[in-house]
């Protein structure tokens, strides 16, 4: 059918030096195991073949290379197709070794002195033509050619199955980068709407200092938040300082209602976190804790460190929670970044709170030498 002429979709090539240095040891294994058993049998006169099997062996490797040679136009084929070439010429060249071999034993350098008595001793009607004894011959050695097209195939396959793994290895990596790049630059474009629409509103109302300290503020938080790798960690104590620049620009938007908390340990501030992993959690408490309330709200952030693992908590005693607003989009973009970071040894607990307001706690792996 059509479908064994389709390309192999990992092609891949035994490299040459191997492919040769596997027809070598063939060979001499070989002439090496022949030799050794007519010295152990004490077959009559098998010193006197030594140069014969040499050179034809000789002509083995050449006709094993040439197979090589042949296999390898098959490399971009279906398996199936690629084993029945082995098959067919492993036969070709079974047969022109075989040819090789009758004209070396039989005519060029026929048999020893020592061994002629025993042909001497055969029947008449024994004596076989040469076309029979190339072709007796020829399915022998055909096993022997198939043997290593079957070696060859075999690491051919694995060498394929090693290259496609690679490259998935490879595609999942850059498939992870690219989730994380878009879980990184999910920053909620409310708050930048907003933002311009406080500075606007400060330069009409001749405002400039508290308008251009915004601008100020807003700069450094992008240039810091954009600038760094986005599947890079961060020192807490950087995450920290990003998020004082956000908390201060969202401070002149509720100059009478933000309230900031920092609780910080020592040990978990140089710890490495993915960067502005807490943005989506100071958003929505700025977001469904601040903004909707009529009163000063409390935003804290709380380190520590225990057990081998950073714990990371943002609170807000707001009203928010008492409503069902919100599509826990920063929520599930957290928990994404955690899973491709960390996998199963991270994860994000969040909830309201029995007093009022709500909470979000990062647990996950302490490590400062990854950022």
């Amino acid at each position: 059918m059509a479908a064994d002429h389709h390309p192999d979709p990992t092609p891949f090539t035994v490299p040459h030096r191997v492919a040769v240095l596997s027809i070598i040891a063939f060979w001499v294994f070989y002439y090496v195991s022949i030799t050794l058993r007519s010295w152990i049998m004490d077959y009559p006169g098998y010193w006197l073949m030594l140069d014969n099997r040499a050179w034809v062996s000789l002509f083995g490797i050449g006709f094993t290379y040439l197979l090589y040679r042949v296999l390898r136009l098959f490399c971009h084929h279906t398996l199936r197709v690629r084993v029945a070439a082995a098959f067919l010429f492993s036969a070709i060249a079974a047969t022109a070794y075989s040819t090789v071999n009758y004209l070396s034993f039989y005519v060029y350098d026929p048999k020893p002195p020592e061994l002629q008595h025993r042909a001497d001793e055969q029947p008449k009607n024994k004596v076989e033509k040469p076309a029979d004894l190339i072709a007796e011959n020829a399915l022998g050695w055909y096993f022997f050619f198939v043997s290593w097209s079957v070696f060859y195939l075999a690491l051919s396959y694995a060498g394929a199955v090693r290259a496609s793994e690679r490259e998935t290895a490879r595609l999942r990596a850059a498939a992870q980068t690219a989730e994380l790049r878009a879980l990184r630059y999910q920053v909620n474009p409310h708050f930048l709407f907003n933002t311009l629409n406080s500075i606007s509103s400060l330069v009409m109302s001749g405002k400039r200092e508290d308008a251009e300290a915004m601008i100020l503020n807003l700069s450094n938080f992008f240039r810091t938040s954009l600038a760094s790798e986005p599947t890079d960690d961060v020192p807490l104590a950087d995450e920290i300082s990003v998020q004082k620049l956000y908390l201060e620009i969202e401070a002149v938007r509720f100059p009478e209602r933000l309230r900031t908390t920092f609780e910080i340990e020592p040990a978990a501030a140089g710890a490495c976190v993915p960067g502005l992993i807490l943005q989506p959690l100071i958003e929505n408490a700025v977001k469904y804790g601040v903004a909707p309330a009529r009163r000063p709200v409390h935003v804290c952030v709380r380190a520590r460190v225990f057990g081998g693992m950073l714990e990371v908590t943002v609170s807000d005693d707001g009203d928010g929670a008492k409503s069902p607003n919100g599509t826990g989009v920063g929520l599930r973009n957290v928990r994404d970044r955690l899973a491709a970071r960390f996998g199963d040894a991270a994860w994000l607990t969040a909830g309201k709170r029995a007093e009022g307001g709500f909470t979000a706690t990062l647990t996950m792996p302490l490590v400062h030498n990854g950022c």
